[in-house]
């Protein structure tokens, strides 16, 4: 008890932290020292930036950070803010295909695109330099050099203008900057490949010290948790197509200042390290009701393509691949051909790749929401319309018949749906997985200037052996009401030659029994032996059941048959008891204790049911 006493004070002092940020300092510092002269580690920085900083990045980062604390409300609920509004649902939608790009879904996913700004923008602004030493004398040029006016102006339009692009050929209801991340490092891979992959390595030393510092310490305790498969979370197309689109800035920027590109095995070695340290490899679909599937090897081969073609078109020689040969007998195929060089070729393999991966993003963002009606009673707020269904078909996906390689777009969905006809906008915003491993949800709502929470709660009885009984409601305000029954669940148990099922209706819970043919067995109860039936459970204000801890505390789940031919009935219907009180339901006494339901029977007492 001592000992966990000072641990848990040690662990409440800064101590930790202070030692994490000492250690830091002690390392840069010992950088610096044996780095002799020591303005050889800022003397790049001040030759490419004023003052040695990349303003641009860092103003940026700043918007990313207003948006995320004013427009989406972040600061009150950093772990929930309103993201439904803020996605990229729909050409017809103009206020999401705006924000979408720079907006987050929480403060981790804020948090890493962030660190993946400050680490790519960084290098990629590095490269596009602040001309620190360079003026010009017409006015434009006067303009486009001027030191101040790259830092603060140019550079973060330029990168605005590519998180728009990309929103806009994106696939699906994308959110974040990490198109525009991708964006960066693309830019970055075409002049300096391997310093991409350092500072991608730096992104993640910077990672693991913000957590360290947010979180000095950690107690991790084993449980069961849901989640779905970390892939099923990634914008892969959308990563894909900021990387090619920084890619085709970095083409432009190295022909126009006519540099010479790196070595080659620079170049190879730094497109395949990164895009598969990145993730591009992981290309899924979702095949509906929470179910996935990877295509592993399908994305690895199509990532060396990609390798491959990154790298012809960065090291690419501007002369003619099919020299035009003396004489007339020369075709016209070759005559036209002649004249194209490698730099043209490997621009064409770039675009055909961005088209390749854009293409399928325009039809999909040029649908609308489903309009068929909704499951359940829908709250409706604002125009948006929230309500829970099963099996119901996906509004987002349906709308765009396809079929491709055996997958289909014709897709049933599961969880609270959220819809808002006059914004496009059809989401699933919370799975029957995640509602019932949580027990409730908070779903926000809302646009620019306002929002609006609505709770999702889920009761339920979880049968032994058997499924789950369960209802949802929805709360907004002062008001609730029910959504969805599941209806009934039947437990494994057979307690007097019955069944027991729990219902779950409009109302509520009931509790209904019904006859089942069985086999005596060795476990069959004698019913002269047994004590009386009024004596196997005392139901007083705390609806204690005599003798029961031990029947059903002990781990198992026994199977109790008991075959009473004359008592056997069929009763439905009846409501389930409140904590501590019991119902009689034909020949079964029922007691609710603890959030526990047991069916007690001539001495017999069997756990059926628990809250779940």
């Amino acid at each position: 008890m001592f000992a966990e006493s000072v641990g848990s004070a040690i662990a409440g002092l800064p101590l930790q932290r202070l030692l994490l940020v000492a250690a830091a300092l002690l390392a840069v510092g010992t950088l610096l020292l044996v780095s002799r002269p020591t303005t050889r580690l800022t003397d790049p920085l001040t030759d490419r930036f004023v003052a040695g900083i990349p303003w641009g990045t860092l103003l940026v980062s700043g918007l990313l950070v207003a948006i995320f604390a004013l427009v989406q409300d972040g600061l009150s609920t950093p772990t929930n803010p309103v993201v439904l509004p803020f996605r990229a649902w729909s050409y017809f939608d103009p206020v999401g295909m705006l924000f979408a790009g720079f907006t987050h879904a929480h403060i981790g996913h804020l948090t890493g695109n962030l660190l993946g700004t400050l680490a790519f923008g960084s290098l990629a602004e590095y490269w596009f330099g602040h001309h620190v030493d360079r003026r010009s004398e017409t006015p434009w040029e006067a303009v486009w050099t001027h030191p101040v006016a790259r830092a603060v102006v140019i550079f973060p339009a330029v990168t605005i203008c590519v998180g728009t692009v990309g929103t806009l050929v994106a696939l699906g209801p994308v959110i974040g900057f990490s198109t525009t991340v991708f964006a960066f490092a693309g830019f970055a891979l075409v002049r300096y490949p391997l310093a991409t992959i350092v500072v991608g390595g730096g992104q993640g030393v910077l990672g693991r010290l913000v957590d360290a510092l947010q979180t000095p310490q950690q107690v991790a305790v084993a449980e069961a948790t849901y989640s779905t498969p970390w892939w099923a979370s990634i914008a892969v197309q959308g990563h894909l197509i900021g990387l090619l689109l920084g890619v085709l800035l970095g083409l432009a920027a190295l022909r126009l200042r006519d540099e010479s590109p790196p070595p080659a095995l620079h170049v190879w070695t730094g497109v395949l390290l990164f895009v598969v340290s990145r993730s591009l490899w992981a290309i899924y679909w979702y095949r509906g009701n929470e179910t996935y599937v990877l295509y592993r090897a399908v994305g690895l081969a199509l990532v060396f393509v990609l390798a491959a073609v990154l790298t012809v078109s960065i090291l690419a020689r501007h002369r003619p691949l099919f020299p035009a040969g003396g004489g007339s007998d020369a075709g016209w195929l070759a005559e036209a051909l002649g004249s194209i060089t490698g730099r043209e070729v490997g621009l064409l393999l770039v675009v055909g790749v961005a088209a390749f991966v854009a293409g399928p993003a325009v039809p999909v963002n040029l649908t609308t929401a489903d309009g068929a009606a909704l499951p359940g009673d829908p709250v409706e707020i604002e125009g948006y319309e929230i309500t829970y269904g099963e099996n119901v078909p996906n509004g987002q996906l349906s709308v765009l018949p396809a079929d491709f390689a055996g997958e289909t777009t014709q897709l049933n969905t599961s969880g609270v749906i959220v819809r808002n006809t006059d914004r496009h906008i059809w989401s699933t915003a919370v799975s029957t997985g995640q509602l019932a491993a949580n027990g409730g949800s908070s779903v926000r709502i809302g646009g620019v200037g306002w929002d609006e929470t609505v709770r999702v709660d889920r009761t339920g009885w979880k049968t032994v052996g058997g499924g789950s009984a369960y209802r949802i409601s929805l709360s907004h305000g002062n008001t609730s009401r029910h959504v969805f029954a599941s209806g009934p669940a039947t437990a494994e148990p057979v307690v007097a030659g019955h069944s027991v099922s729990i219902n779950a209706t409009d109302r509520g819970f009931e509790v209904g029994v019904a006859p089942v043919e069985t086999e005596p067995t060795e476990n069959t109860t004698d019913a002269a032996n047994a004590s009386d039936p009024q004596n196997a459970t005392q139901t007083g204000e705390n609806g204690n059941a005599t003798d029961s801890e031990n029947a059903t505390d002990d781990g198992s789940e026994p199977i109790v048959l008991t075959n009473v031919p004359n008592e056997s009935v069929r009763v439905d219907g009846v409501d389930l008891p409140a904590s501590g009180e019991s119902v009689t339901v034909g020949p079964i006494r029922f007691v609710t204790r603890d959030d526990r339901l047991f069916a007690v029977h001539r001495g017999t007492v069997v756990r059926v049911a628990a809250t779940a």
